[in-house]
């Protein structure tokens, strides 16, 4: 609250500025719900139809005014004893409005990105029909699941599968903007033929997120047999994690893991 001891236009400026930041705060909060209704449904079809509504919102742009106005009240002049303190205290509640915006902004437009990112994969690979899953992860950024071959599989065709987190549609590049893992069909069972977990995301639960949804994944597929089991080998990456870090990892994700690196897990 500022006082009505403090210069009216001072206060008139800051309470205006602070109502515009509240009002900006409502905005963006209608809109994360409208997302947030889409990642709890993992709705492709809605992204896919209002993909010309999503854009992300400049920063800058949205608060220039606002900044603008407060700049204006921040006079190191003020009398003591009448308006300094009411309008210090005023300010920090500006600028905590700020900086609370400018995160909701961030988290939308990352939010907005990541649906991007399941078109360009859509557009770029001419897929006709995609599987979608969202999750969170260990930062609580927003990520897709997203499987490109959901149709029927004869022997060793190969499928992708891959975790999308906002900046492959920026980078056109899937081996530096999003976890990939090819798969081939073989019978009765789904053979892992690579993960690339060489993105600037390491160790943020990406291959987690793919491997506890990769049993709803198979069942979801069209295959000419149920599938028992999944199976692999373990590729390693000397320089982004050790081996026994990656055997570690397996095993925490259910998978038996033997001598020559091979695992392999029932479904």
């Amino acid at each position: 609250m500022v006082y009505n001891k403090c210069r009216k236009k001072r206060r008139i400026k800051i309470e205006d500025s602070i109502k515009d930041l509240i009002s900006i705060q409502n905005i963006l909060h209608d809109k994360m719900n409208e997302l947030k209704k889409i990642i709890d449904d993992d709705n492709i079809n809605e992204i896919l139809q209002n993909k010309n509504r999503f854009n992300e919102i400049d920063i800058e742009s949205m608060l220039a005014c606002t900044k603008k106005n407060i700049d204006s009240v921040k006079c190191i002049n003020f009398k003591k004893g009448k308006c300094k303190y009411c309008i210090e205290d005023s300010i920090k509640r500006h600028e905590y409005l700020i900086h609370k915006i400018q995160n909701d902004i961030n988290k939308y437009n990352q939010y907005i990105n990541t649906f991007k990112d399941i078109i360009y994969l859509k557009n770029e690979k001419n897929i006709d029909k995609l599987f979608i899953l969202f999750g969170f992860d260990k930062n609580y950024d927003l990520i897709c699941l997203i499987c490109d071959n959901m149709r029927y599989y004869n022997n060793d065709e190969k499928g992708n599968v891959y975790i999308v987190y906002g900046y492959l549609n920026k980078t056109k590049s899937e081996y530096k903007s999003s976890l990939k893992m090819e798969f081939k069909y073989k019978d009765d069972y789904i053979y892992i033929d690579r993960i690339n977990a060489s993105t600037d995301k390491l160790r943020c639960g990406h291959a987690t997120f793919v491997f506890s949804n990769l049993d709803s994944l198979i069942k979801n597929m069209k295959l000419p047999r149920n599938v028992h089991y999944i199976k692999g080998y373990i590729n390693e990456n000397k320089k982004h994690i050790k081996r026994k870090d990656l055997i570690k990892f397996y095993k925490k994700n259910g998978f038996f893991v033997y001598q020559d690196l091979a695992f392999e897990k029932n479904i």
